[in-house]
């Protein structure tokens, strides 16, 4: 129960302050314990950075693999791009797109980090691959390609603060959802 809650905290702190800025000391401090007892939990920051990233990856994992029999692979797909989209309003998740590239390099350098990496990526591929043997994608477009776009635009709405201060556009997400589909989309003739 106390490594959850170590976890939580850990989570809403990379969110609010990042890798770096996190340190064991506020760690502790929020979850109301001693530093000696975090570090019986845990016996490097980056060892619970790691957990809780492979957390939020494994949950990320079963969004992509629920419900795969109730839809189309393409409408699959653009189910879990809503759901990342919603799943982006939360404040207290650590999400792949704020990743900097110091906590990427730690992630990688870890198999179970590495592992769920490997996992997201090679399901998004299955289900575009899918999609295009259905013929819903265009099979002249390149899976691994689409699954960055897919990405990419899914995680868009983090960085807007960059082209437009101020809160996105109300179906900004609905905006991004479309631009995908009709990108991939299989053309007739």
């Amino acid at each position: 129960m106390l490594r959850e809650e170590i976890l939580a905290a850990a989570r809403a702190l990379l969110s609010e302050k990042g890798y770096a800025a996190m340190s064991m000391d506020e760690l502790a401090a929020q979850v109301g314990i001693s530093k000696p007892t975090l570090y019986s939990h845990f016996m490097t920051k980056d060892d619970i950075v790691v957990e809780t990233a492979v957390h939020e990856m494994e949950r990320f994992i079963a969004l992509i693999e629920s419900d795969t029999d109730e839809h189309s692979p393409l409408q699959h797909l653009m189910l879990v791009m809503r759901k990342i989209i919603r799943f982006q309003a939360e404040k207290d998740r650590m999400e792949p797109q704020s990743w900097t590239p110091e906590l990427f390099q730690l992630l990688c350098s870890r198999e179970e980090a590495l592992s769920c990496i490997r996992r997201i990526d090679a399901a998004i591929v299955s289900l575009v691959q899918a999609a295009m043997a259905c013929g819903e994608i265009d099979p002249r477009l390149d899976p691994p390609t689409i699954a960055s776009a897919f990405f990419a635009l899914a995680s868009s709405l983090r960085h807007t603060r960059f082209t437009r201060p101020g809160a996105s556009h109300p179906v900004a997400g609905e905006m991004l959802m479309t631009i995908f589909e009709r990108g991939v989309r299989a053309r007739d003739g």
